[in-house]
């Protein structure tokens, strides 16, 4: 961990408590110490994943805040340190008031991950080489300052500094034979990503309002480094064991300027504007390499098989400018109608470069071929968006809104061989877009207690491409019709949703929503009839009732059935996407005394897509079932004192790993608060 950033934190609190002390101080805060354990049978890497929490346990300061205020000025420090799931916050904040403040905020938590990989059922097979309970810490840090004088505009200067740093589970998992001649190959053997990532972010924004407009400027620099590992295994336990390691490595710098402006000219008339300019350079690394070891270097003659197609030593640079324009009005002709008309129109420029060595096989004789390439994009869209609401009744609104997208641009592809400076790809496309959104929003307050609400929405994006300069062969026989292979893709979609809120009684409130979506995708390759390559049907309802049984006791329950399919063109390696589940809630609370209270709470999640398709490929689709539930009391010892005692249970069966992410769980969580 990075020390200074939070030192720099805990440095505002000694300037904030060393100032002198004023006539009137006020000081008061809270500090909570809390602790807890799992008792665990099965799988840790899924039980850590699916609750959020290590199995280890944790126990440290859950929370203190000090809050010390005068006439004159205010000063505010909150912390948090669990070392046991790597979770620690420190906050401060002085502010003079009607002068100016500053404020530090340091948080740092982590994400945990299950490394496990696929199970080929019918063979009850699964393999694994490093430990799976993987996770990966996040790093949030900023101080701000900023003024706050009145009448005069207010300065804000701000730093940023984010981190990823640690290892997840990927889905890029590596092939076996194992599974024996029915079933071979098939790619079950897990893989894991190594991530190292940072981001610097320096923001300067001045800004000021008056009674009848408004306007703000900024100005942004970002930096992003990016230094990630992947890796794979590949026939594991086989003459042809080899890892396969891919680096990502890129440095972003990123120049951001805005600046927008808002002005009421009467009761009836409200205009904005703004426009943003951007540039993106990027640096990039990498390679993919197979080897003995997951960091092994390339080696021409390392273990690989004919196909084992990698690179080394990419270096790139890409660079993009961006201009936005927009403006916007709020325009109220009469009492009952508001009419909101924008534009917007936005040009996009891209131009890259790289270089790179291309190693495979041929056979058994490595080669090796260096290669440069080129990239262009010219972008230009411009969208309309228009709103209209009805203000006529005073217990049913309606609105519409209508946006239109059209875009054209065109971009280049090309690349050769260094040595001989032979083309590979020599390729321009015109590239056109048209899309437009319609939404129809209305909300009919029935009567006090009674609301129904509906929402109409449809979507249609078309897009074209059209290659001016192809220098392979498009022909449906050709044996290589990429890149210039789709010509046309378009997607249409409708969804609605119906919400009727219901409060029967003044102790009971029932809320009962209903969601659809149909989705279509049409593809167009050259020279080929159009297919639907996605059509996605979802059907969604959910139930929610709090019930306010009598003054010492309350309930609550929440039920969501989902209906989630996809379709997607026959063949023999897909199926269609199922994504079926169903999740269920019930609570409550009950005072067992003036003092001591009881809360109940169980969830389930559940899901039945399993499809055996192990004879082609293997067999994906969730079909798991997981229970948790919470019993906790809390007893308020005083006006000072509060304990806190929780005690968890949690299952998990998932049929589609063969039960390897199994678990059951006993949790154990005490808190004590002191309020001063």
């Amino acid at each position: 961990m990075n020390l200074s950033r939070p030192t720099l934190t805990l440095g505002l609190l000694g300037l904030a408590l060393a100032t002198p002390l004023l006539a009137q101080v006020d000081v008061s805060g809270l500090i909570s110490v809390s602790a807890s354990g799992t008792s665990l049978d099965g799988d840790r890497p899924a039980f850590q994943q699916r609750l959020r929490q290590s199995k280890a346990g944790f126990g440290g300061i859950e929370d203190f805040s000090l809050t010390r205020a005068t006439d004159s000025d205010q000063f505010r420090f909150e912390a948090r340190a669990l070392p046991g799931d790597g979770d620690y916050h420190i906050f401060a904040r002085w502010e003079k008031f009607a002068a100016f403040y500053l404020e530090s905020d340091f948080r740092r938590f982590r994400i945990f991950y299950d490394g496990s990989g696929g199970r080929l059922l019918p063979r009850n097979l699964a393999l694994s080489y490093f430990p799976e309970d993987l996770a990966i810490d996040r790093t949030f840090f900023h101080v701000e300052f900023g003024t706050l004088r009145r009448g005069l505009p207010q300065f804000t200067l701000r730093y940023d500094h984010n981190e990823r740093d640690g290892t997840k589970n990927s889905l890029r998992w590596g092939d076996t034979n194992l599974g024996g001649p029915t079933y071979a190959p098939r790619a079950l053997i897990p893989s894991y990503l190594e991530v190292n990532e940072a981001r610097d972010i320096f923001t300067f924004t001045v800004m000021d309002r008056t009674e009848s407009d408004s306007w703000k400027l900024s100005v942004r620099h970002e930096r992003t480094r990016t230094n990630n590992h992947h890796v794979a295994r590949r026939r594991m336990g086989e003459p042809a064991n080899r890892y396969v390691a891919m680096t990502d490595g890129n440095v972003t710098d990123l120049f951001t300027g805005y600046g927008q402006y808002e002005r009421r000219v009467n009761d009836q008339l409200r205009i904005s504007a703004g426009g943003l300019a951007a540039t993106i350079d990027t640096n990039l690394t990498g390679s993919k390499i197979y080897g003995n070891t997951p960091d092994a270097p390339y080696v021409a003659t390392a273990a690989r098989q004919s196909g084992d197609v990698g690179y080394a030593g990419l270096l790139g640079e890409t660079q993009l400018k961006q201009y936005v324009a927009n403006a916007a009005a709020v325009y109220l002709p009469t009492p009952r109608w508001q009419i909101t008309p924008a534009v917007k129109f936005e040009h996009v420029s891209v131009d890259g470069i790289e270089s790179h060595t291309d190693t495979t096989l041929n056979g058994t004789t490595p080669i090796a071929n260096p290669m440069s390439a080129t990239t262009g994009r010219i972008w230009g869209e411009f969208t309309g968006d228009l709103e209209v609401r009805y203000l006529r009744w005073p217990n049913l609104g309606l609105a519409w809104r209508s946006i239109a997208q059209q875009g054209s641009g065109t971009m280049r592809e090309n690349s050769i061989l260094s040595a001989t400076q032979a083309t590979v790809i020599d390729h321009n496309t015109n590239q056109r877009r048209v899309g437009q959104r319609h939404t129809l929003d209305t909300t009919w307050y029935i009567r006090p207690g009674l609301t129904l609400g509906l929402q109409l929405n449809y979507r249609l994006k078309l897009a074209d491409y059209r290659p001016t300069r192809d220098n392979t062969s498009n022909a449906t026989t050709s044996g290589n019709r990429y890149p210039a292979y789709l010509i046309d893709q378009d997607v249409a979609s409708a969804d609605a949703i119906l919400r009727l809120s219901w409060r029967p009684s003044p102790a009971v409130s029932l809320v009962t929503r209903y969601a659809m979506q149909h989705a279509v995708t049409t593809s167009t390759m050259a020279g080929l009839p159009a297919i639907d390559n996605g059509r996605l049907s979802r059907h969604s309802i959910t139930q929610t009732a709090i019930w306010t049984v009598t003054s010492r006791l309350y309930l609550n329950a929440a039920v969501n059935l989902t209906y989630d399919q996809l379709v997607v063109p026959r063949n023999f390696f897909t199926m269609h996407g199922d994504n079926n589940y169903a999740s269920a809630s019930v609570g409550g609370g009950y005072a067992l005394g003036k003092i001591t209270d009881l809360f109940l709470d169980y969830q389930y999640l559940g899901t039945d897509n399993f499809t055996d398709n192990s004879l082609a490929t293997l067999p994906l689709n969730a079909d798991f079932r997981q229970h948790t539930a919470f019993l906790t009391w809390v007893r308020r010892q005083g006006p000072h004192l509060v304990y806190t005692l929780r005690y968890g249970f949690a299952t998990n069966r998932d049929v589609t790993y063969g039960g390897q992410n199994d678990f059951t769980a006993h949790l154990l969580y005490g808190k004590v608060q002191y309020r001063f």
